[in-house]
């Protein structure tokens, strides 16, 4: 469960980002990053959930030492719930995904054997990483 600021700071550098709520998922969005190991199944099923639900690339201006968005294209932060845009036809990835949880997404042979390549999300989804302001 999130607590103070300063209880989350010293969570972090002991290496634990746990940002659930009772161990669950809180949807904050701050395991949403913008390269993952998707397969081209998956991309093509995006592609069309995207098609479909006429859904747009999202920026984030997060204070950065980049000039570019490294966050999720589908993270939508401007709202408090149902955050993820592609949540139905989320990859395996961020299925498996659970920050309180280092282990989640490493039990996953498929993922962690390299099976997957990595995608630029912005890139195969929206055609780059379009963020000008």
């Amino acid at each position: 469960m999130i607590g103070t600021l300063e209880e989350v700071m010293k969570d972090m550098k002991c290496g634990v980002f746990d940002f659930t709520k009772d161990g669950k998922c809180s949807g904050c969005g701050q395991c949403c990053s913008n390269y993952l190991p998707i397969s081209s199944k998956e991309i093509k099923e995006i592609k069309r959930y995207v098609k479909k639900h006429h859904i747009t690339e999202q920026k984030h201006n997060y204070p950065s030492v980049v000039a570019f968005d490294l966050t999720c294209p589908f993270l939508d932060d401007s709202k408090e719930k149902e955050k993820f845009l592609i949540y139905q036809v989320r990859p395996e990835i961020c299925r498996d995904f659970v920050c309180n949880n280092p282990n989640g997404a490493r039990k996953n042979k498929k993922l962690m054997h390299k099976k997957y390549a990595s995608v630029d999300m912005r890139e195969v989804f929206f055609g780059g990483n379009r963020n000008e302001q």
